[in-house]
């Protein structure tokens, strides 16, 4: 394999920037004329450092800024996307469905601004924390395009 078929990851500046661990995207040569885009993990974290909402919403919507500024750096929309994975922190709310918390109306307004009405298929997982204590919300992206 030549390295122009090998995955190239990187960090687009206007997400936020990632521990020396990882990088937040990366694009693979599937054909000649298609490529895989995988994001890691977006959440409510601003790429200017700033502020991070209090409340599960405002972080599923700057999850999915993330997620468009991502996917654009690399040459991908949110109507490429054929993959999502929704992370939801379960003692945020107790009583309450992990399907029903906010950001699933916030996800279709999303895709239906961004992706025409898009609806790919994802996976919702309740779990006990994410990277930082703050963060009640994460979500993974998969996109193929085709050039």
């Amino acid at each position: 394999m030549t390295d122009v078929n090998k995955p190239r990851t990187f960090n687009p500046p206007n997400v936020p920037t990632p521990p020396p661990t990882y990088n937040q995207v990366a694009v693979t040569p599937l054909l000649p004329t298609s490529k895989l885009v995988t994001l890691a993990g977006q959440t409510g974290l601003r790429p200017d450092g700033g502020g991070i909402a209090a409340d599960l919403a405002g972080q599923a919507r700057q999850a999915y800024v993330n997620v468009a500024n991502a996917l654009k750096a690399a040459g991908a929309t949110p109507r490429d996307v054929n993959f999502v994975r929704h992370y939801i922190v379960v003692g945020e709310e107790e009583g309450v469905e992990v399907v029903d918390r906010g950001w699933g109306e916030e996800w279709i307004g999303f895709m239906d601004r961004e992706a025409g009405g898009h609806r790919p298929p994802d996976t919702v997982l309740g779990v006990a924390g994410l990277a930082k204590k703050a963060l009640l919300y994460e979500v993974e992206v998969t996109a193929v395009v085709h050039t």
